[in-house]
């Protein structure tokens, strides 16, 4: 077995033009994109349908970051992340699986650096423009753009909130800055599509989800879903 069959669950060379990268599988996703089950790697996942690769990476920045890196020299020429967000603050038109498209992703990915208030100015990591408006042009969904925070605690994230606020970061996520920076360390386009799962200081990460948010949160994962396989067919 190669090193990254043993990784991916899948050789190299099976992977395709373009890769999707979830830090968790929601509810339905797979169903959504026509994959009965991902094949288990030592630490990812991983299938394919059509002309996509789904990898499953785990949470954190370091593991997208490591499973966009182990894609170099592959047929990947296209990464989307999907995951989920936190809303820093109400806003009037978005809620609980609102779909959105980070801008750019500050990268406070550093546990120990927040935990004792370290934190470096602020470093701004970008998706591809080029890839964000071909997948906008080829789908009918319009997410809500906006700069992200990737922060590495759950536990500290409302203590920053002034932080978040004066970025003018409407959302907090893990992943996206990890991601961005890799994709460019090794030459592959890469973008984001985020749903809202939470609201900071409202509706807690770890709360029960009402009946209405559970049924926005399924139909923005189908809404995505579609939107990834219309993309795929145009690309």
């Amino acid at each position: 077995m190669t090193p990254f069959k043993s990784l991916f669950g899948i050789e190299k060379e099976d992977i395709q033009h373009n890769c999707l990268l979830l830090p968790f599988l929601p509810p339905g996703v797979l169903d959504n994109l026509g994959i009965k089950k991902l094949s288990r790697g030592f630490v990812f996942s991983a299938g394919n349908v059509n002309n996509l690769t789904v990898i499953n990476t785990g949470m954190g920045a370091g593991l997208t970051g490591d499973a966009c890196l182990y894609l170099e020299k592959s047929k990947c020429a296209n990464i989307i992340f999907f995951g989920s967000c936190g809303l820093v603050n109400p806003h009037p038109t978005l809620g609980v699986g609102s779909l959105i498209l980070p801008s750019c992703a500050y990268a406070y990915e550093s546990f120990s650096d927040i935990l004792n208030n370290r934190l470096q100015s602020p470093f701004a990591a970008r998706p591809d423009q080029t890839l964000i408006d071909r997948f906008c042009t080829s789908t009918s969904i319009t997410p809500h753009r906006s700069n992200c925070i990737s922060f590495a605690s759950l536990h500290e994230e409302e203590k920053f909130i002034p932080l978040f606020n004066s970025l003018n970061a409407e959302i907090i996520e893990m992943e996206c800055a990890a991601l961005f920076l890799a994709a460019a360390k090794i030459n592959i386009k890469a973008m984001a599509l985020l749903y809202i799962s939470d609201i900071l200081q409202e509706k807690r990460f770890y709360e029960e989800a009402s009946s209405t948010d559970k049924k926005n949160l399924t139909e923005s994962i189908s809404q995505a879903c579609h939107a990834f396989l219309s993309f795929v067919k145009s690309s």
